[in-house]
């Protein structure tokens, strides 16, 4: 444990450095001005500057996870973020247990940050607990420690990175602007592990995204430093402990974990027995906050009984200076452009882009794919729930989805084309997106409503959460349960 000691001996002297430059007023409560609630924040979601003495990191409300017997990848960050330089110091734990049938050498770690030029400053690494030297080689955004020993199946090792984040301005999901902070992609992560393809390791793409994720365990321990007592934080998970401005956070069997902070931020709440979804609004649009949540709970309540159960029970929405949408296991950041041209009205991108984000929850963070790949198996899947939500809902607006969502583009390509088929974003929708949902239709024409309904439902309940699922699981679950020939539509759509 000499690195770790070292390590938070060092963090403490940087925190205490900060900590002679801030004031230490009570922090104060945002309340949203919508007028038809008042959904107040509590201490989960408001926080202040950090008191004039070092802070204590909280105990977490359940067990450390290196108390949990657990074959999952394992994330431990003690993180002091700097809200004023944009700067984050990071002392991150990893612990990996070799679930393969053969003996790992070599073990990559992706790291997402250091695809932008001066993000990401690596200052030490060790494996359980011994000093990493020459062994260890960074690449094109990937390190590979070369293991002193090879690791046996079933066996684990513990990896720790101490490193920087100097966040870059702009309207990204990992980056800042003017009234916010979004942290999405941000750690080093180890990848999953493919039979007959081994480490998934996607590069950027011009369009969609690359980054595919294992099902994985989050214990995120974080103080923050700012000038601003009215930060607010939205998480891809609930709060389970805070002292002082410390906060601890706790995501467990997710994909990753996400943050997004603001001053600005006013918080709209609704729930059921099933989830809890937050709206954090800018306050120009504080009069869409409930209505973004209220959507996503019924698209929530319809996938479920749709789709069945999922086990994640939390999801925060957030609004932003993006451009477009980003779905991250428990979180998704709208562009505040669909906010903007909301209207009384389904007919706008507002309501169709909170039923799109919210369907991700299932086809991306519950039944998660290679998204560089095979990106239809979740953005075509998303799209076409919309459809789904539209028939249930707003059953007259049907003609009009089709016209607005799909038929206006005269969409052309294939269904399964990759991320790196396409450099430019629009095509690249009209082939996964779009023509995706003509061939989800056509097959559900062929198969009747009731097969093609149940082969969903199937295709998303024998799904594993720990394995990576492909065309193949998705064509399996509906020849399963079709005595139609589904290869001609097949092979309209796909090359």
């Amino acid at each position: 444990m000499k690195f770790a000691r070292r390590f938070r001996w060092c963090l403490g002297a940087i925190m205490a450095a900060f900590l002679a430059a801030c004031t230490s007023p009570t922090p104060a409560q945002v309340t949203p001005t919508h007028s038809a609630v008042s959904p107040s924040p509590t201490f989960e979601q408001t926080i202040g500057t950090l008191p004039a003495e070092e802070p204590v990191l909280p105990t977490p409300a359940t067990p450390p996870i290196e108390e949990r017997l657990s074959s999952t990848t394992q994330y431990i960050f003690d993180v002091v973020l700097d809200y004023d330089r944009k700067a984050l110091d990071v002392y991150q734990t990893i612990t990996y247990t070799n679930t393969l049938q053969h003996t790992i050498e070599e073990l990559p770690i992706l790291i997402p940050p250091a695809y932008q030029r001066g993000v990401f400053s690596l200052n030490a690494a060790s494996i359980d607990q011994t000093a990493v030297g020459s062994n260890i080689r960074i690449r094109n955004a990937q390190l590979n420690f070369k293991l002193e020993q090879p690791l046996e199946s079933g066996q684990q090792v513990e990896i720790q990175l101490g490193y920087q984040l100097q966040l870059p301005k702009g309207p990204r999901s990992l980056g800042y602007t003017n009234r916010q902070l979004l942290l999405n992609d941000w750690y080093p992560f180890i990848p999953p592990y493919q039979m007959d393809v081994g480490w998934i390791i996607n590069s950027p793409g011009r369009v969609g995204e690359h980054l595919v994720y294992p099902l994985s365990d989050f214990d995120l321990n974080l103080c923050l430093l700012s000038s601003n007592k009215d930060l607010v934080i939205a998480a891809s998970t609930p709060l389970a402990d805070q002292q002082d401005n410390c906060l601890v956070y706790i995501q467990q069997d997710a994909r990753n974990i996400s943050l997004a902070i603001s001053p600005y931020y006013q918080v709209f709440t609704i729930e059921n027995d099933d989830v809890t979804i937050n709206s954090y609004m800018f306050p120009e649009h504080a009069g869409l906050g409930m209505r973004s949540a209220a959507l996503a709970l019924q698209a929530w309540e319809t996938f479920t009984d749709l789709f069945g159960d999922n086990q994640r029970g939390f999801l925060s929405i957030v609004e932003t200076d993006i451009f477009d949408g980003y779905e991250a296991d428990g979180l998704i950041l709208l562009s505040d452009w669909y906010y903007q041209t909301a209207d009384p009205s389904p007919q706008n991108y507002f309501e169709l882009l909170v039923v799109h984000e919210t369907a991700h929850q299932w086809f991306y963070a519950y039944v998660h794919n290679d998204q560089a790949n095979e990106p239809w198996l979740d953005e075509a899947l998303s799209t076409y729930c919309e459809l789904l939500y539209y028939e249930l809902h707003h059953p007259d607006l049907v003609n009009w989805w089709w016209r607005f969502r799909v038929n206006r583009y005269a969409p052309e390509g294939n269904v399964d084309a990759t991320i790196y088929t396409y450099r430019q974003f629009r095509p690249y929708v009209d082939a996964v997106y779009l023509r995706g949902a003509l061939f989800l239709q056509e097959l559900r024409d062929e198969m009747g409503d009731d097969a093609f309904f149940e082969g969903l439902w199937h295709y998303v309940q024998s799904s594993d959460p720990e394995s990576i699922t492909t065309a193949e699981d998705f064509f399996n679950a509906m020849m399963a349960v079709s005595k139609a020939d589904l290869i001609p539509i097949i092979t309209e759509f796909f090359q």
